[in-house]
């Protein structure tokens, strides 16, 4: 239900938020995904005052409460917010109280007949800005898709997905131009999930941490491996080789703990005793390569992203191991042909590759 989305969505902005563990650009993009995997996209806007009234009084939660409380945040008033909503003032107020009974905080104080927004509210209105663009966003596509238009939709593991997948989308998108692509990054686990239940046509990942059981079938696309790597000017760039003891002295980025690669890389240093110096953790591989490239901290990457950028080098990380990057997609489950086609092109690049 778009009300549990929401709700996921809110509780995962305040607790991140509490922990102060993740930065305004990982929750935005797991913002974004959960706006992704949700298949249902319901209005921002209706079209008759009474089912306005009915929304408020049940308190569903809803896109289209996102939009009433970003309206009230814009006037500072339920008054003037109701009239630009067409909804009367009491509606909007039993909507805004509800939505304060679900996020466990409070997101508007009145003090001297005015009404303010608190540090919660603001944190909240952000965040409901960044959902609101990315609905119209999707909102456009899906309009553009329901004339006519074939689509597919991807799953990304982080790290080894985005190894080759700026590559095929674009040896695919000059082959069929009126294909549209759809791509969302997470965990392998959420991934898998969403192919189990069909919200993506395929996934990308790397064969050491896919889940993917006897009913899914694959296409072996290249191997990779992770890297331990810093910037050209960094003191360790002209070694010729590593040591797990010289990597733990080093502050490192790294993406957080649900992901696979840094499941495995803690486990591979623990087994030496040698604790990792963490000053950054993420869910995205891009912030990962910023922090590097800019000489913030090390960190670990595919091999595939380090050969193409002249200001990283790195160096194999003892004791990890090869991964092979493939594409899988459900078995004896009908496969739409925008699907087909992606797996043909992802066939014959790696027939490209292989020559």
């Amino acid at each position: 239900m778009v009300r549990n989305t929401v709700m996921s969505v809110i509780r995962t902005i305040f607790a991140r938020n509490i922990a102060g563990n993740q930065s305004s650009q990982d929750l935005h993009e797991k913002t974004k995904y959960e706006i992704i995997k949700e298949n249902k996209l319901p209005a921002l806007c209706v079209n008759s005052n009474k089912n306005n009234e009915r929304r408020g009084q049940n308190a569903m939660m809803t896109l289209q409460q996102i939009q009433y409380f970003i309206t009230v945040c814009k006037y500072k008033s339920f008054t003037k917010a109701a009239e630009e909503m067409h909804i009367s003032q009491p509606g909007i107020s039993s909507a805004m109280k509800e939505l304060e009974r679900e996020c466990k905080v409070t997101l508007f104080e009145r003090r001297n007949n005015s009404l303010y927004i608190t540090d919660a509210g603001v944190l909240f209105l952000r965040e409901a800005k960044k959902m609101q663009r990315q609905y119209e966003s999707m909102e456009s596509a899906v309009k553009t898709l329901s004339e006519g238009r074939e689509f597919v939709r991807i799953g990304l593991a982080t790290m080894f997905g985005n190894a080759v997948y700026p590559k095929l989308r674009r040896m695919f998108r000059q082959q069929y131009p009126e294909i549209e692509i759809f791509s969302v990054e997470d965990t392998v686990d959420a991934l898998f999930q969403l192919l189990e239940q069909g919200k993506v046509d395929l996934v990308c990942c790397g064969t050491g941490e896919m889940v993917a059981g006897a009913d899914c079938e694959s296409l072996n696309i290249r191997e990779s491996r992770l890297m331990f790597c810093v910037n050209r000017d960094h003191p360790l760039a002209k070694e010729k080789e590593v040591t797990c003891e010289m990597i733990g002295r080093e502050p490192l980025v790294m993406l957080t703990d649900q992901f696979y690669q840094t499941q495995r890389l803690k486990k591979l240093f623990e087994e030496q005793n040698i604790p990792l110096h963490i000053i950054h953790n993420t869910n995205q591989a891009y912030t990962v390569l910023r922090f590097i490239r800019d000489g913030v901290a090390a960190g670990f990457l595919t091999t595939d992203i380090i050969a193409e950028d002249e200001k990283l080098v790195g160096f194999s990380v003892p004791g990890d191991q090869v991964y092979t990057i493939a594409l899988y997609w459900k078995k004896d489950v009908f496969q739409f042909s925008a699907a087909k086609k992606f797996i043909e092109v992802t066939r014959e690049y790696v027939k490209q590759i292989h020559k």
